[in-house]
């Protein structure tokens, strides 16, 4: 007898999602690294984002279309070549090497420099990703640890996140894989992980952390936050 094949389980597409000025800026390379990876991260879980970015490259490349065209010197061409010809200097030689990939993140932080995992507090764990330190963000995935929270805290600048794997409860709501959330220096808040599994989010942060409880506040030089 022939049975038919059960279907794989559907992946739930994020609920949260950045908002229109954030894919606007996205699309038109304005953001800085930081948060440009963290949206990047939860264009990787959701079409629906996906296609809006789409939609604004569109109008952006018809928008270059329209520009009148400008003269360029007689030899550009030939000095671009050149250019692109000449040897580089021996000091910025370096040999080459397979960058490492981590085939458990999402694609947008495959290859990513990332920095050894390191204690944050009980129960968190958190590693650097580097991104251009002249653009004053800090960006770093952290490990939260089923049921455990991150000390309450609010912000001197942006903090923007996405959520890999698992989810956390905040005053802002519910994030799970996919999810994104931007909050101002406004915002106070203490995400806490589902009981269940551990949560991995990807972190952006401009400015240091205004961090409430003791503990919170001895670890903060550890991570750099």
């Amino acid at each position: 007898m022939i049975t038919a094949m059960s279907k794989p389980p559907s992946i739930p597409l994020p609920t949260h999602h950045p908002d229109a000025d954030l894919l606007m800026r996205y699309a038109a390379g304005t953001l800085p690294a930081g948060p440009a990876l963290v949206v990047a991260t939860h264009l990787d879980f959701c079409p629906v984002c996906r296609r809006q970015v789409h939609a604004w490259e569109a109008v952006g490349g018809a928008l270059l279309n329209n520009q009148r065209p400008e003269a360029m010197a007689e030899d550009a061409l030939e000095r671009a070549l050149a250019r692109l010809d000449a040897p580089l200097p021996t000091a910025r030689m370096r040999p080459k090497t397979e960058p490492k990939v981590d085939m458990a993140l999402p694609p947008a932080l495959r290859q990513r420099a990332l920095g050894p995992w390191r204690f944050v507090a009980p129960g968190i764990r958190g590693r650097a990703v580097r991104v251009d330190p002249a653009e004053d963000y800090k960006v770093m995935l952290f490990r939260v640890g089923a049921g455990m929270a991150i000390p309450t805290h609010g912000h001197r600048g942006m903090e923007y996140t996405c959520v890999i794997d698992g989810a956390f409860s905040d005053a802002f709501g519910r994030f799970a894989s996919g999810d994104m959330a931007a909050v101002d220096a406004a915002a106070e808040h203490q995400p806490l992980a589902d009981p269940d599994s551990d949560c991995l989010c990807l972190i952006a942060v401009r400015g240091r952390l205004r961090i409430h409880s003791l503990l919170g506040r001895l670890v903060q030089p550890l991570v750099g936050l």
